[in-house]
Formats: C-alpha cells, structure tokens, sequence
C-alpha cells in the first residue's frame, strides 16, 4: 500500500509532496520535486527512473503528455502508479491496470492524489477534499490530508507499521536559504508515523529553527 498527495500553495511559492506506504524508506523511492518546475511521485512497482526523466519533461510539456511520454515504453506500465504537478497547479495521474484493488488517483483542488491497495476510493477522494479545506502552511495540509485519508480505510492489509514522508520546496527555502528544500522529513517503519510526522514538522517550522534557517544567519 502507497498513498500521496501532492499539493501546491502559489501564494507562497511552494510545492509539495506527501507519501504513505507500508514500505520502508517511502521519502527516499517515491516523491521529487524540482523548483520552477514541478513535483511527481512514482509508487507501486516504482520506477524512480519517472523522477528525474518526469522532471525534465515538465519544463516543456504538460502533464498529461508527460504521463504519456514516462509510461510509453515502459513494459511494467500496468503495474506503476504515478502523479505529478507543475508549478502552475496543472496535474496528471496514471494507475496501471494490474494495480491491486483499490487503485486510482482523482484531482481537488490544487492537488492530486493517488494510492493503490486502498480499501475503496474513499480513501483517495477524502484526502484531496482534507487538502482542500484545511487551513494553514503547505506541509501541515498535506499531512492533515494523508491523516483523513487513514480514516477513511487506508489500506487494505493488517500493516501495522508504516512510512511517511514529506517534502516541500520553496525559493531558498533550506538550510540559510542556500537551496530550495524547505521541508525534508522521514519516519520509517512507525506504529503511528503520521503522529511522529507531525510532530517532527512543527519542531521544524519553530521559531528558533526557522531564525536558524534565515538567510539572517548567514
């Protein structure tokens, strides 16, 4: 089981990505983003070669060709699930035909969301409209949205542990405003990983950490 969610906050410049799975190191194989360009994630049969190649294709296409472009000669295409997003808010999904049940992805409102192993489409469909409604900086939204999505069902294994991850990219949003990775956060193989992501989120939006993170310390 994998669900994502990437979303987009244009007001404040920044994009991001959320992942779920019971596989381990999720933050590491699923999502990437690029800034000035886009995000996508690769889940399933994962084919991490979609992140770089996904990428570069979104500077001169859109993504719906760039979907198209990723899975047209790639003979596991049924079995891979994808979804990306330009900085313009415009998205694209593909779900395999020999994803196990449930597998879909749907679009909300600057968001996209995907997962595969799910308990009904529910799962996916409460995610985006969790994005959505909730209030407050990108990387909180994103994991509010993977938390409704879990109560909806989750998947439809007995995993009692599981990996998340979250990544969101802004103009010389990392460490002294030398790069762009504003938020880079793990937690891998949690009884309750949400919880921990969370509470790892807000001990990096504190105000001492973000004084440290000021271009002002430089």
């Amino acid at each position: 089981m994998t669900f994502s969610i990437i979303g987009i906050d244009k007001n404040k410049g920044e994009i991001g990505v959320a992942n779920c799975s019971r596989f381990i190191a999720v933050g590491s194989l699923a999502p990437a983003a690029k800034l000035n360009i886009g995000a996508i994630s690769t889940q399933a049969l994962a084919n991490v070669r979609y992140k770089e190649k996904g990428l570069e294709l979104m500077k001169k296409f859109k993504p719906e060709d760039v979907i198209k472009k990723l899975i047209f000669k790639d003979k596991q295409k049924e079995r891979r699930q994808a979804i990306l997003m330009n900085v313009k808010g415009e998205s694209a999904g593909f779900t395999g035909k020999e994803n196990m049940n449930y597998a879909g992805h749907t679009k909300g409102e600057n968001c996209i969301v995907a997962g595969n192993r799910l308990k009904g489409e529910e799962v996916i469909k409460k995610t985006a409209e969790k994005f959505s409604k909730t209030k407050g900086g990108l990387g909180f939204r994103l994991i509010e949205a993977l938390k409704d999505g879990l109560k909806a069902g989750g998947d439809i294994g007995k995993f009692k542990f599981y990996s998340c991850s979250l990544l969101v990219i802004k103009k010389q949003g990392g460490l002294l405003g030398l790069d762009e990775r504003h938020i880079d956060l793990r937690v891998d193989m949690a009884k309750n990983p949400l919880e921990e992501l969370k509470r790892l989120y807000k001990m990096r939006k504190s105000k001492f950490i973000d004084q440290f993170f000021s271009k002002k310390s430089l």
